[in-house]
């Protein structure tokens, strides 16, 4: 069975934790057979999977990247990230656990980072168009790079007081760990609903505060502009200009919005609820543990929602 994981143009630690995390729930579960498909972490329920083999899912979620899936008999669901694509994909609710990456304390993997009052990691994309190691550096608070390596990112979030975070794996890891977070509201709206899908699970209202861009070239990727493919390729050939445009000015009043929302009151899911979460997910993985999946077979088995 092939590990899926979403890769881009630069590496994003959300996806990038299934390389981590399921071989160490699931030793000797994954070879390099294309005819299986194990979907994890990540908001990649969507018709990307559109091809002949059997798709095993543990955890994903719906993120309106691309269209819903057409699911069939080479679909097995052992659970998805929370209720909301849950029924967008015509499941009971009780489908809806949890995200994976709430695992990840429970593997024994994570060292603890340097001790850090508050840090903040963006966004991916708003790492890669923005200037936030500047407005960081100019405002006092640690900059967690989404794009590193995965168990050093978390070793960083484990060692901070306080993490505020745009990038919702920032947040499930942190809340995981028992390090309060604040939630940073996505500068793409497109990747503000699955927030709230995971949240669900843990019966947490997410209290986002919002951060401005801290690039003209940020701004420019939040524009209509960027709908389309030939402003896409505008935008990524004079980068360097927007980015210097008025750099000055954007990354003080990134900087300066980054002290005044480490003020906010920071979050943490009740530890009751997390624990459920976490139980629910194991008993899963129990499950795939003892009724493999055979290729061509994804209807072999039907995981009945815990309650």
């Amino acid at each position: 069975m092939i590990l899926y994981r979403w890769q881009g143009p630069a590496r994003n630690f959300g996806d990038e934790l299934n390389t981590v995390l399921w071989p160490a729930l699931l030793p000797d579960f994954f070879d390099d057979d294309p005819a299986e498909r194990f979907i994890g972490i990540g908001s990649v329920l969507d018709r990307r999977h559109n091809g002949g083999c059997a798709k095993l899912v543990a955890g994903s979620g719906y993120g309106g990247y691309q269209e819903l899936p057409e699911l069939g008999d080479a679909w097995t669901i052992s659970w998805v990230r929370g209720p909301r694509t849950a029924r967008l994909l015509g499941l009971p609710d009780g489908f809806g656990i949890g995200d994976p990456a709430s695992l990840l304390p429970l593997t024994g993997l994570v060292p603890v980072g340097p001790t850090v009052r508050i840090a903040f990691m963006p966004h991916f994309e708003s790492a890669a168009v923005g200037a936030w190691d500047a407005a960081t550096a100019a405002s006092g608070i640690v900059l967690i790079d989404p794009r590193g390596e995965p168990l050093e990112i978390a070793a960083a979030i484990a060692g901070c007081d306080v993490l505020m975070s745009e990038a919702m794996h920032g947040a499930i890891v942190a809340d995981a760990m028992g390090v309060p977070w604040i939630a940073i509201e996505p500068l793409a709206p497109i990747h503000r609903a699955k927030w709230q899908d995971w949240a669900d699970t843990l019966a947490l209202t997410i209290r986002f505060q919002r951060l401005p861009p801290s690039s003209l070239l940020e701004r420019a990727r939040l524009s209509r502009v960027s709908a389309y493919h030939t402003g896409r390729a505008l935008l990524d050939r004079h980068a360097g200009i927007l980015r210097a445009i008025g750099s000055a000015r954007y990354i003080d009043d990134a900087a300066s919005a980054l002290r005044r929302t480490a003020r906010a009151a920071p979050q943490l899911s009740s530890r009751t609820a997390l624990d459920r979460c976490q139980t629910r997910m194991l008993d899963r993985l129990h499950l795939l543990r003892r009724v493999p999946l055979h290729a061509g077979q994804g209807s072999s088995y039907h995981p009945v929602p815990l309650s």
